[in-house]
């Protein structure tokens, strides 16, 4: 991060989505981000009008990096049973982005939230429909995956949230992952 004179706004916007996967999206101060970055307000009211601000483009910023940055690095993934290993490698590894997901998801009835949250999921299902063809599934059964697989990713980290100790959640992830893979995978057509 850069020094606290040099914040930029992808700064703020960082440390915003830091504080989302600890406490939510209202846990999110303007005094206690400036706090957590060591600066004043000053700083904050700087590069934002207000709060509201940030948060806009604190989602902006959440959509660029965890979905269309991460999509883009996996279509350079020529084998498609390869690019789904390594989405759920990387999705549910990162159980920082996975919390901030889920209190993104919590929030889409929120006139700010909503939309962005209702983009990112329909482009995140479009990109596993797409994988789940390319694996040879019909559009149908394709759709479905798409469907239970952004759902179990989601109720993981929901999961995760509520039961912080639990020692399955903690400690079996990568099972958990080779888990929902399996399942996904019967009835893979044959070749494919």
């Amino acid at each position: 991060m850069a020094p606290a004179s040099r914040l930029s706004v992808d700064d703020w916007a960082m440390a915003a989505l830091e504080v989302i996967a600890l406490r939510g999206l209202e846990g999110l101060s303007v005094e206690g981000l400036a706090r957590q970055l060591g600066v004043t307000k000053g700083s904050f009211y700087w590069h934002f009008a207000d709060r509201a601000q940030l948060i806009a483009t604190t989602l902006l910023v959440w959509e660029q990096r965890g979905t269309l940055d991460v999509i883009a690095h996996l279509e350079t993934v020529e084998d498609p049973a390869d690019r789904l290993r390594s989405l759920f490698d990387t999705s549910f590894g990162d159980e920082a982005h996975g919390l901030v997901d889920v209190a993104m998801v919590t929030r889409a009835d929120d006139p700010t939230v909503g939309p962005v949250v209702h983009r990112v999921s329909e482009t995140r299902i479009a990109f596993l429909e797409q994988v789940f063809r390319a694996l040879g599934f019909t559009p149908r059964k394709a759709a479905i995956r798409a469907r239970v697989a952004y759902s179990a990713y989601i109720g993981h980290f929901l999961v995760r949230r509520s039961l912080p100790d639990d020692p399955v959640l903690v400690l079996r992830t990568t099972d958990y992952r080779r888990q929902l893979l399996e399942l996904l995978s019967v009835e893979r057509p044959a070749g494919g």
